[in-house]
């Protein structure tokens, strides 16, 4: 009795693992089709750009097919009774009914969809750049992958240079209507100005629609000229490129940080910097990593920074001066070192203030 007992519990093991060892994680019996899920087009010569780049690239090496989409803009003409959510999960399983099975969504904005649409489809892996309101308590599935960007300390470095080079101590920063999606972004600039010029002031404003590039231009000259900045570091969508536009109608003395990218080129001599948030290269890092393994490293929210190389800036010593690059060049590895801490939240930047 005994032995046919023990037969029947190694032939249970046996089946349980024959199952358990295929996770749906697992790409060893199926070919990689990649989506890309984007809440905008994806041409804005910045964030969404360096993504599609960084998925174009992974995809053409391995010579894997990609599905790139624009989220459906809501309301839904003929669909008006479906909910804003329900709009983008139709768009992802257009994707997976297309066949992705690895499927990156673009911004914070697809959060709480993306965790969802993760525990319900567990046959698709997913991962998100820009998570948000994650937090130790969420269940994160093994399909599923957050990766964060500590986009402070480039946000810090720029704020540094935008106080060092400013002539009037006047400094503005320009976002979308959602400005907890780039509260990092904020405290950081403001936080890299209060290191480099404690007297400096910061104006923020917001644009109600940050796809139009109209938009940010129009709140853009209204900064320049009436509130007295000149230095604006836009962190939003399109619109960030109405601030490169109103930089160069107004001439000398008005200045732009560009973001995700070099984006000198957008207004040669307006453009002091540019914060790099390299997300091109962690798509195709973790894509890359998925590809090699046959199997999608997730269960997990990351967070990558200076030190992993994902995040910097431009430093062109002949718009900043030999000088500021050196010190900027410091600062930047007493980031890597740990020697300088900083801030991500308001709470964390009235702290940093009192050590000072």
């Amino acid at each position: 009795m005994s032995n046919n007992l023990c037969f029947i519990i190694l032939f249970i093991l046996l089946f349980v693992s024959c199952f358990s060892s295929k996770e749906s994680s697992s790409f060893v019996d199926r070919q990689i089709i990649m989506g890309i899920m984007f809440p905008g087009n994806f041409d804005d010569k910045g964030y969404f750009q360096n993504a599609f780049e960084g998925a174009v690239k992974i995809t053409n090496e391995f010579e894997i097919k990609l599905l790139p989409k624009v989220l459906t803009p809501y309301p839904v003409e003929g669909k008006r009774l479906m909910t804003a959510s329900e709009v983008l999960e139709e768009d992802v399983y257009t994707l997976q009914k297309d066949g992705a099975n690895l499927i990156w969504f673009i911004s914070a904005h697809f959060s709480d969809s993306a965790l969802r649409l993760a525990h319900e489809n567990t046959n698709t892996s997913y991962g998100i750049i820009d998570s948000f309101g994650y937090d130790d308590n969420i269940l994160i599935p093994k399909n599923f992958l957050a990766i964060n960007f500590k986009a402070e300390e480039g946000a810090f470095l720029a704020g540094y240079l935008a106080a060092k080079m400013s002539k009037s101590n006047r400094i503005g920063f320009m976002t979308g209507v959602n400005i907890k999606y780039v509260e990092r972004f904020l405290v950081g600039f403001r936080a890299g100005a209060f290191y480099a010029e404690p007297k400096t002031r910061m104006i923020v404003k917001r644009v109600l629609d940050e796809f139009s590039e109209a938009s940010g231009k129009s709140v853009a000259e209204h900064m320049y000229i009436e509130d007295g900045v000149d230095v604006i570091f836009p962190v939003m969508g399109p619109a960030a490129l109405g601030v490169f536009s109103a930089a160069k109608k107004l001439g000398a003395g008005h200045y732009v940080i560009g973001i995700n990218k070099d984006q000198s080129s957008l207004a040669p001599g307006h453009v002091i910097t540019s914060v790099l948030k390299d997300v091109g290269k962690t798509i195709y890092n973790f894509s890359l990593d998925a590809i090699k393994k046959h199997k999608f490293n997730g269960g997990r929210i990351i967070e990558e920074g200076v030190k992993e190389g994902v995040i910097d800036i431009v430093k062109d010593p002949n718009i900043i001066g030999n000088n500021l690059f050196d010190t900027m060049t410091k600062i930047q590895t007493e980031i890597v070192n740990g020697q300088l801490i900083i801030p991500s939240t308001e709470h964390e930047f009235d702290l940093f203030k009192a050590r000072l």
